[in-house]
Parts: C-alpha cells; structure tokens; sequence
C-alpha cells in the first residue's frame, strides 16, 4: 500500500509499505488531516515514520470511524487528576502505521455515525473540549484565527462566554468575527493560544489572576515575561490531545458546529499541502489517499 514516510533526513516521501498486520481493527483511510504537531515532527521524526492521526475512515463491514492513536489507563493518578496525556500509557502508539497511508490498523476506534470525510474533525474538536475545561468562563481571548481558533471560538460561545479574537492575518479575524466573536483589544478573563508565539500577547490582555491556557507548542524558543505571570498572579496551564470520552462527546457536537473550510490533497502532494500549511494559505489541509 502507498504511505507517506519520512526518508533519512525527515523529509516526507511518497513510498510503498506491507500492508498493516499489528494488532487492532483493520482501517481504510478516507482521509487524514493534517495537525501542527504532524509538520512540528517533519525533519525529526526517525526515518520511516509515517504520520497522520485526524483520521476519516472506514472498517472491512462499511462503518464509518477515526482512531485514538494514543489513549490514556485512566486509572492511574495522574488520569485521576485530569492530566491523561501525561500517563505513561498514553506514551504508546496506538495506530500502526499512521495516518497518512491508504490502510492502518488501530486498538481503538471510535465510530462517528455518517460524519464521512469531516471525521477528521473529531480528534481536534475532541483537543477543544478537554482543554476547554481549564479556561474559566467569562470573556476569552482566543490568539490565532486558525482553523483551531474557529472551534475554540464556537466552542466558548456555546457554552456562553463572550469570545474576542486577533490574529495578524485580517481575513482570519473576519471569519472568526462571522462565527460570532469580537476583535476588540481590551482585556479579558482568560485567554486561549492557538498560535505560535502568541504567549506574550496573551499575558499582556489577561486580568490580574486570570488564566492563560497554552494550547499550541511553539515552534522554537519564545522568551516569555515570567515577571507579568508573577506580578499579576497569572495561572499558565497547558493541555494537550483528548480522552475517550472527549472523542464521544465530539462525534456528538460536529453536526453543529460550522466547520473550517478545508484544501484537500492526494497524498502525492504532500510536500504541496505542507508548504500551503506553513505560508498560511490554507485553513485545513486534508490529504485522501
């Protein structure tokens, strides 16, 4: 079968693969989103690996599903105390290989109804719901107008905070604004990072005492004013991937939710979406196999 894999320098490379044998439940791939965290890995990631795991799929009876590619014990203190991606099972690569190939096979599947093509939503909308969680209700900032910022801001509006926005791109702002959030400048309760470097704007709008939820790794060293976090008494808190239950409840959401416009790509053209992704010249890139 043909996949995407990273050759000796990390570069992705449209190669042919055996098909899966591994334990799990046989999936063919629909499609498969490209996440930040896919491009963070491009050129570091061993060679062979293949990445991808905003999976749209399908099993050998018809039904429609996505995959876990990583799934807490959720018995272990630390899933207890919220912080499931931090438990060791969690570590374990749950799909083999991933995404960006034509079949794989996964431990756990979650089934997604009749979404079809937009169940490459579920693992981000999933992302939101568990990070949403630690973001204190009230007026919100949310940094990046991204395809991620327009399920943060949807997300935060139905559960009824006033949501403002910025973004340096004018047309990203306007569609978030469509979606019902407002682009003024003033302060805010809390504040969500979608974006690279967006850390510092963010501690500078929040209120004394309020909370900073980072939601996206930067892509390299951001010097960050630890003397606001500590004069204001600022909370910084981080959150990253989703629990089962959070997949549940976003199969649930999706059919309301406005979804971000997408580029889709054969998988031949890879190296294309990539480059659309880092210029920021697409919303959502999704390749098909």
């Amino acid at each position: 079968m043909r996949a995407v894999v990273l050759d000796s320098n990390g570069r992705p490379e449209l190669a042919e693969l055996p098909e899966p044998s591994g334990a799990g439940e046989l999936v063919q791939v629909l499609a498969c989103g490209l996440c930040g965290s896919d491009v963070e890995k491009l050129g570091r990631r061993a060679p062979g690996a293949v990445l991808g795991h905003e999976v749209a799929g399908a099993l050998e009876d018809g039904s429609q599903v996505t995959v876990m590619h990583r799934v807490p014990c959720g018995s272990c203190e630390r899933c207890r105390a919220g912080h499931e991606s931090t438990c060791d099972e969690f570590q374990q690569l749950r799909i083999d290989p991933g995404g960006f190939s034509e079949r794989l096979r996964a431990t756990h599947v979650v089934p997604i109804g009749k979404l079809g093509l937009h169940g490459i939503w579920v693992e981000p909308v999933a992302c939101v719901l568990r990070a949403a969680e630690h973001v204190p209700r009230g007026r919100v900032l949310v940094v990046g107008c991204g395809a991620v910022g327009q399920l943060w801001v949807q997300v935060l509006r139905r559960r009824g905070d006033e949501v403002v926005v910025s973004d340096p791109r004018a047309e990203r702002v306007d569609g978030a604004v469509r979606l019902g959030a407002g682009a003024d400048e003033g302060s805010v309760d809390a504040a969500v990072v979608t974006a690279h470097g967006g850390l510092n704007a963010a501690l500078a709008r929040v209120e004394p005492g309020g909370t900073v939820l980072v939601f996206a790794a930067p892509s390299e060293a951001v010097p960050v004013s630890v003397d606001t976090v500590y004069r204001r008494e600022l909370h910084v808190v981080g959150s990253r991937s989703a629990s089962p239950a959070h997949f549940s409840a976003a199969v649930a959401l999706l059919p309301d939710l406005d979804l971000p416009v997408v580029m889709t790509l054969p998988l031949e053209r890879f190296a294309e979406g990539v480059e659309l992704y880092r210029r920021g010249d697409a919303l959502k890139v999704v390749f098909t196999p």
